[in-house]
C-alpha cells in the first residue's frame, strides 16, 4: 500500500501498542468475542509471515523496542483490514474504527455506571452518579480505560 516507509515505521512500542490494542477493541466490538491470537497467528502465517506469542505479547503491552518487522506491520494491518501506514506511520485512526470505538466507550461507560448504581442503590445520588459517568467517560477519551 504505501513505498516509502522506514524500515519498521515510526512508531514507538508503547504507540504501536495502543494502536494494536484499539484494533483488537473494534474487532472484538463487531465480533461480540476476543480475537484468537491463533486467527492471528495463521492469516500471518498464511500470508509469508511469522509471529510467534511472545513477540505478539511483546507488541501489545508496548514492551521492548520499536517493532523493525515492516512486513509483519503491513501483514497485521492486512489482517485488521485497515491501511498498513496506520501500524507504519504517525497516522490517523481509521473513521470507521473511531466510531465503533466511541460506541463501544459509551456502552461501556453506561455498563460501569449502571454497575455502581446497583452495588450502592439508594447510597448515591444522581449528582455522584453523573460524575462517576463523566470521569469514565474522561478516561476513555484521554485513553485511561479504552
Amino acid at each position: 500500500m504505501t513505498g516509502s516507509v522506514p524500515k519498521g515505521g515510526v512508531l514507538d512500542a508503547g504507540e504501536l501498542a495502543r494502536r494494536l490494542n484499539l484494533l483488537l477493541d473494534f474487532e472484538e466490538s463487531q465480533r461480540g468475542a476476543p480475537v484468537p491470537f491463533a486467527e492471528i497467528e495463521q492469516y500471518v502465517d498464511d500470508h509469508g509471515g511469522s509471529l510467534s506469542r511472545a513477540k505478539w505479547t511483546y507488541m501489545v503491552s508496548g514492551d521492548g523496542r520499536r517493532n523493525s518487522d515492516t512486513q509483519l506491520l503491513r501483514l497485521l494491518a492486512g489482517f485488521f483490514e485497515v491501511d498498513d501506514r496506520f501500524l507504519l506511520e504517525d497516522s490517523e485512526l481509521p473513521e470507521r474504527i473511531g466510531a465503533q470505538l466511541a460506541l463501544v466507550r459509551s456502552i461501556r461507560s453506561a455498563r460501569v455506571s449502571g454497575f455502581a448504581a446497583r452495588t450502592f442503590p439508594g447510597e448515591l445520588s444522581p449528582d455522584a452518579l453523573r460524575r462517576i459517568a463523566e470521569v469514565i467517560e474522561q478516561e476513555s477519551r484521554t485513553g485511561g480505560a479504552a
